[in-house]
């Protein structure tokens, strides 16, 4: 069964499965590809006994599910991933608390993730070959602007077509792999200070 691009949250138990911390810690994994319950453990330093029992509750609700079982010296390693790449909560349960500590949770791991990416690429995913930007082979940069909430929305959608642009690249060149994280949320106050 192939892994869905999005699982809409409908149950409020579901909602409060994926809230905990923990739990999003485990999927950011789980979403990438399939782990045992003792590779969870290992990742992130906890007994394999607490982690079991984080599956179980992800498995229960529908999130995650058992993809394969490996025989290995007489042990049977059950590798789980979850049912798809993004959870998004239903209209209904928009008005939960749950639903705004989910999405914050998920973008801190995220962000923690992308920190792991960055420590673990090649050192030629860093080199510098001239002092023009538009033609270096990564793009690091953050800004804030302000803007009408119906422009942002506008430019969210322009965005997603835009990367879909790079996932149907049907060229015939050598490609490479490249790794995409983006994040944007309203703030209260902007921190960098235009000094014109």
């Amino acid at each position: 069964m192939e892994q869905k691009s999005i699982l809409i949250i409908d149950s409020y138990e579901q909602l409060k499965a994926i809230s905990d911390p923990l739990r999003t810690k485990m999927l950011m994994y789980l979403i990438e590809q399939p782990h045992t319950g003792h590779m969870l453990a290992e990742a992130l330093n906890l007994s394999r006994a607490k982690i079991l029992y984080h599956l179980r509750e992800l498995e229960k609700h529908g999130i995650i599910r058992l993809v394969k079982k490996v025989e290995k010296k007489g042990n049977i390693l059950k590798y789980y991933q979850a049912v798809a790449k993004g959870f998004i909560p239903a209209d209904h349960l928009l008005n939960f608390t749950e639903t705004s500590d989910s999405t914050r949770q998920s973008y801190l791991e995220v962000l923690d993730r992308a920190k792991t990416r960055v420590i673990t690429a090649p050192d030629k995913s860093f080199e510098i070959q001239t002092s023009n930007v538009e033609k270096w082979n990564s793009l690091s940069m953050q800004t804030e602007f302000t803007v009408s909430k119906e422009k942002f929305l506008e430019f969210t959608k322009k965005y997603r077509e835009l990367i879909n642009t790079l996932k149907t690249d049907d060229s015939e060149s050598e490609k490479r792999i490249y790794y995409l994280m983006s994040t944007a949320f309203e703030i209260e106050e902007k921190l960098f200070v235009n000094r014109d």
